[in-house]
């Protein structure tokens, strides 16, 4: 069953971004900037921001994900709380957790989760967490996102098990063809976010983007199906 929408518990509000590559080191540092302070900030509570991934950062990385040189080597999610560790207080706690989300019980502490991670048994896990949730993918300069609002059809017809790939397209790192697709899923995944807080303390005219698929490029290229109550 789906967590209720108004926030039902005193203390900080707990978000989860599943993956720390493009999409994920992109939405981290949207959203730690946004949340560190403010009104909104102040109504939930403050917030608790997971990561979770268990790679470490290669060279290769630092051309279109938030990673220096000095971070090669290094878990991905370390680096990110590194980084961002100035917007740290009472309002904000990073929580860098270098492992991968295998089942919904890695999340049961979760009001808010964002899956940024190509992994079918991720995806699947965030979905089943019972919790709100978002689900960014790119690839080159197109991407999808899809949220516990899709009806479950077009939900698992999107989520059958495939191969891991790249946010970039093949060749494209090496080319120097560099797609931002990453950084259009990652915005998405941060105003989703918000809006959803938003929602959470009874704010008017709190609007989380609908699902759909978009490219920048070419533009918007579709809404997806919602379930009947939304």
């Amino acid at each position: 069953m789906m967590k209720q929408a108004t926030k039902a518990r005193a203390g900080p509000t707990n978000i989860a971004i599943v993956g720390a590559g493009g999409i994920g080191s992109a939405l981290t540092h949207l959203l730690v900037r946004s949340l560190h302070d403010g009104e909104l900030v102040r109504k939930i509570g403050g917030t608790n921001i997971a990561l979770f991934d268990s790679d470490v950062v290669e060279q290769r990385n630092t051309l279109f994900q938030l990673f220096c040189h000095q971070d090669v080597g290094k878990k991905k999610v370390e680096c990110l709380k590194e980084s961002l560790s100035e917007f740290e207080g009472d309002l904000l706690e990073i929580q860098a957790i270098p492992e991968d989300v295998r089942s919904p019980g890695d999340l049961a502490d979760q009001d808010l989760v964002l899956v940024c991670v190509d992994s079918s048994l991720g995806r699947s896990a965030t979905h089943s967490s019972g919790t709100e949730w978002a689900d960014l993918r790119c690839s080159g300069d197109g991407f999808i996102a899809l949220d516990h609002r899709v009806e479950r059809e077009t939900l698992e017809l999107l989520t059958a098990e495939q191969e891991p790939a790249s946010c970039q397209l093949e060749g494209a790192i090496e080319s120097g063809n560099l797609q931002m697709g990453y950084a259009a899923a990652a915005a998405w995944g941060a105003q989703w976010a918000i809006q959803s807080l938003r929602k959470t303390v009874g704010e008017e005219n709190a609007q989380p983007p609908r699902p759909g698929s978009s490219s920048i490029t070419f533009g918007h290229l579709g809404f997806l199906p919602l379930k009947e109550d939304d």
